[in-house]
């Protein structure tokens, strides 16, 4: 909060100024005519042709009340990116470096007689040249050599590296007149022991110490009553700390914004000359025994990603409004935390979430070099951190590096040793706050670990259900408090207790372009940026290429059902991490899109997705787990699942699971209850974990013998001892029909499996067919194509290729189509960051079956986690969907729908025809592996899937 006016005022200066191109950046503006600009906010939101620009300049006159001669007169920015020189009637009033923390400047003496006085200020931002996102290693050199003075990979800069520079006055600049004689603005530290408020005040003297000084401390409590009062006699002294007991405390917590107010007021011999005031809340973060503790009781983070960018402003919060609703959303979605991800929020962002009792983490921006002066410019940026943002109850916790980025503490153990110190040197400076010294990750080249750090966090992306087996193995582990989490260079200072947040993570799930990309017209400017399978625009274009109107009607429904696959995805992640007691909290990545990147639970406009509404199952403080170790079912197979309970919510001395089985009451909605249920039951709760999980125990069932093919659910509920149900969850389910175990076309095949490791015959003769010799067969089945395999189709054979290696499809073989088959693990050499468009980690890939090609198998597309047996460990390149669209039955594409790949290729070949597939489907025997085993038996003869 500011201060009280009754002794200062205020003039705002945001609104329309104008602004010069500095493009040479010399100081001069060039020959750029001037044109106008709002502030605050980014000269790259302002205009597209500003950007790729550091340098420019902010004009505009000032109109200087009379009354205003007596006292000072201050210039004060909120701030701005990244160096600022200020002028006033041409002199240079005073210069400010860093990006994102406020300064002021005294301009009295500079100001004229006349009202009218001339503003300037001149602005430079080094990350203003990079011209596309995310950035490459010669932008950076680029970019410097522009900028000497200040060289982009030693300065705090975050994310502007990957979506956007953020030049300019992107907060609020103000005029305040002071007294000349004055008060500082208030630090406080809370204590909820007794509890009191220690408050740190500060005389500014301006031209002369105070004759005579008095302090008056008053504390208002959230009804505006004043509940405590001290007067302080400084003495000689122009800093001091008051400390005072708060009667019938109210704490600050989540979703219980208690706000108190604290005014000090200055005197000289009697007569008031400043007052200042400020808010805080009454709370306390610490932990114990591997426990975050808010107000002495355990609680789970449930947190969220916040890059904190915006539609049309990018920096800058387009009002409080909006913050306001972004609030009410996240807490809808049932989030108790936003980590704003490493830049420092507009004050307008922890007033809101102050006053909505909800949690922030905020991080240190990063720089990209670890020198002298980037590290001297880190701690100057977290000191002022501390300094203006240490009165806001929601903060409580500090990073100062994320993943890695600006230091290298595998490599460099003075880049360790000066984490370990910093972490110390935060702590002393702010014990009131928890501090994380490395929010950890792994890497292709660089895994990276903790110091010394008050939370054992780390953070893993691996997509659900593509990956899922590596998820659940990684949180395993992680749950195990590993040794990989800390320094394996025996200067880390772990204590054994840190509690476990898995800090990142998360699924992507694209907007509807029809919210966030107008059909007709000009594209938004991030359109273009992303680099591969991260670039949006086109993606209309490339929906009608791909052919994939034979599945949605319409790119918009694509989107909503990657969106319903991004809720099964972070509902599994989710449920894996609540099954462990050790686990402590997590945070999805990401609240909002970010531009290109579409992992966010809302979009870029902060419209919420599809499963809006569903996302309180898995994000609440109780939770129930279903552990299955399937979700595909043939009629008459039994149902097992291992129930587990995550509570942080009021005690209950007990309870029950209650959980109903059947058939699924509506299509598309997989987070929707059911219909009439098949069986039901209740499985006791003993003791109701307070502030932890448990295993409650196993749910057994079985699936009707007469159950028709189609979705089913299985629905749980926690209720406690008094009835109140306090978490609830649906799971969906596949259910095929009994008489689909075995085909209903026999055929005759032939197999070549020569290592015989995928039991091909084995599986083929399960369902029915008869597996013999080559002669007088119908199909031969394969797991490599090999020269005898090709001559074979090419003479008017019939072949399928179950590809499950590289090395399926031998390179020496000239096929009629450029097949190649790539393995979805390894990584793509040609990429910048060797990342494989189809890895299914942090861009989601998503795969595809043409309705009608296997009409046995459940609907559903994308593949889901009733599809999870099947979905591949390759794909198939070299498909170009403008020419062989009506020959992939099933395929796979990544991010914006780039990077076609296939899963089912039926093509000709001589005088015959070859279907490769790298669906799983043998010796994996699951009922839709079997169902789709005997789907391309049936494809590759050319039944129902082309001749």
């Amino acid at each position: 909060m500011g201060p009280t006016i009754e002794f200062r005022e205020r003039l705002s200066l945001d609104g329309e100024w104008t602004f010069v191109p500095d493009p040479e950046g010399d100081g001069l503006g060039g020959s750029t005519p001037g044109a106008p600009i709002l502030v605050p906010g980014c000269w790259e939101a302002a205009s597209d042709a500003w950007r790729g620009l550091t340098a420019g300049w902010y004009r505009r006159t000032v109109t200087i009340p009379p009354r205003w001669r007596e006292g000072r007169v201050v210039l004060a920015f909120g701030a701005v990116m990244y160096h600022a020189r200020a002028y006033v009637n041409g002199r240079l009033a005073g210069e400010h470096e860093g990006g994102y923390t406020p300064f002021e400047i005294d301009v009295t003496a500079l100001l004229e007689a006349a009202p009218e006085n001339d503003l300037a200020v001149h602005v430079v931002n080094p990350m203003g040249d990079l011209r596309r996102y995310p950035a490459e290693p010669e932008d950076f050199d680029a970019a410097a050599a522009r900028t000497p003075a200040f060289p982009v990979a030693e300065v705090p800069h975050g994310k502007q590296t990957w979506y956007s520079s953020q030049s300019g006055i992107w907060q609020s600049v103000w005029l305040e007149r002071r007294p000349s004689c004055g008060l500082r603005p208030l630090r406080v530290d809370a204590e909820i022991a007794e509890p009191a408020v220690s408050v740190h005040w500060a005389i500014d003297p301006g031209a002369a110490p105070p004759d005579s000084p008095t302090i008056e401390l008053a504390v208002d409590d959230p009804d505006g009553a004043t509940v405590a009062r001290m007067t302080v006699d400084p003495g000689g002294s122009l800093t001091g700390t008051a400390r005072l007991l708060i009667p019938d405390a109210r704490l600050w917590d989540i979703g219980q914004p208690n706000l108190y107010r604290v005014t000090a007021r200055l005197a000289e011999r009697g007569e008031a000359r400043d007052a200042v005031e400020t808010r805080f809340g009454l709370r306390e973060i610490a932990t114990r025994d591997g426990r975050i503790l808010l107000n002495g009781r355990p609680i789970y983070l449930l947190g969220v990603l916040d890059q904190d960018l915006y539609d049309g402003t990018i920096s800058t919060p387009p009002s409080r409004a909006m913050l306001d609703d972004q609030i009410r959303k996240a807490q809808a979605l049932g989030l108790n935390l936003l980590r704003c991800h490493i830049k420092v929020p507009d004050p307008a962002y922890l007033e809101a979430a102050d006053e909505a009792g909800l949690l922030v983490w905020c991080e240190l921006p990063n720089w990209g070099t670890f020198t002298a002066d980037a590290a001297r410019r880190g701690r100057e940026t977290l000191a002022a951190m501390v300094e203006h943002l240490g009165n806001h109850p929601s903060v409580v916790i500090w990073t100062i590096i994320n993943e890695d980025w600006g230091t290298r503490v595998r490599e460099e153990a003075r880049d360790r040793a000066w984490l370990a110190d910093t972490y110390a040197w935060l702590k002393a400076l702010d014990p009131s706050r928890l501090i994380v010294d490395n929010s950890a990750c792994d890497t292709h080249a660089t895994p990276n670990f903790h110091v010394r750090s008050d939370i054992a966090d780390f953070h893993v992306y691996h997509e659900a259900p593509d990956n899922a087996s590596r998820w659940r193995t990684r949180i395993d582990d992680f749950a195990r408090r590993p040794s990989w989490l800390w320094s394996p260079f025996g200067d880390a200072r772990p204590t054994g207790a840190e509690p476990l947040v898995l800090s990142e993570f998360g699924s992507w799930g694209l907007p509807r372009p029809a919210d966030v990309l107008p059909e007709n017209g000009a594209p938004p400017w991030w359109a273009g940026t992303g680099r591969n399978q991260l670039r949006p625009e086109g993606i209309r274009e490339r929906f009608a290429d791909l052919g994939l109107d034979r599945i949605w009607q319409s790119v918009d429904d694509l989107a909503v059902a990657t969106q319903w696959h991004q809720f099964e995805a972070l509902q599994y992640e989710v449920g894996e991490m609540r099954r462990h007691d050790s686990i402590q909290g997590y945070v999805i990545t990401e609240l909002a899109d970010a531009y290109w990147e579409a992992n966010g639970l809302l979009d870029l406009g902060r419209r919420p997705k599809a499963f809006h509404d569903q996302a309180r199952s898995f994000n609440n403080p109780d939770v129930v787990v279903a552990d299955l170790d399937r979700r595909d079912f043939f009629a008459g197979d039994a149902l097992r699942a291992t129930i587990y309970l995550g509570a942080y919510g009021p005690a209950a001395p007990g309870g029950a699971i209650a959980w109903r089985l059947g058939r699924s009451a509506g299509a598309g909605a997989p987070g929707g209850p059911g219909g009439e249920p098949w069986q039901s039951g209740e499985l006791p709760v003993g003791d109701w974990p307070a502030g932890g999980a448990r295993l409650v125990g196993e749910l057994r069932s079985t699936i009707p013998d007469d159950a028709e093919s189609g979705d089913a659910t299985l629905e749980l509920r926690a209720i406690d001892a008094a009835g109140v149900t306090r978490a609830e969850t649906v799971v969906r389910l596949a259910i095929l029909r009994g008489d689909a175990r075995s085909t209903t076309k026999r055929r005759s095949i032939a197999v070549e499996d020569p290592t015989g490791i995928w039991r091909i015959a084995e599986r083929l003769e399960a369902i029915g067919h008869r597996v013999g010799a080559a002669r007088n067969r119908d199909l031969l089945v394969a797991s490599d194509l090999s020269r005898e395999v090709l001559d074979d189709v090419e003479r008017g054979g019939r072949a399928l290729v179950l590809a499950r290696s590289r090395s399926a499809i031998p390179g020496d073989l000239k096929l009629d189509r450029p097949a190649v088959v790539r393995a979805r693990g390894l990584p793509d050499p040609d990429a910048a960051d060797y990342r494989n468009p189809w890895d299914g980690d942090w861009v989601t890939a998503w795969s595809w079956l043409l309705p009608g090609v296997v009409p046995s198998v459940p609907t559903g597309n994308p593949f889901g986690f009733v599809h999870a047996e099947i979905i591949p460990d390759h794909v198939v390149t070299g498909y170009d969907p403008r020419l062989h669209r009506d020959e992939v039955a099933a395929g796979m594409f990544a991010g914006w729908v780039h990077a076609p790949a296939a899963l089912i290729w039926r093509f000709p070949q001589g005088r015959g025809w070859l279907t490769i597939t790298t669906l799983r489907v043998a010796p994996e025997s699951g009922p839709v592996a079997t169902a789709m085993l005997d789907g391309l038996i049936q494809h590759a003869l050319g039944d129902g899937g082309g001749s």
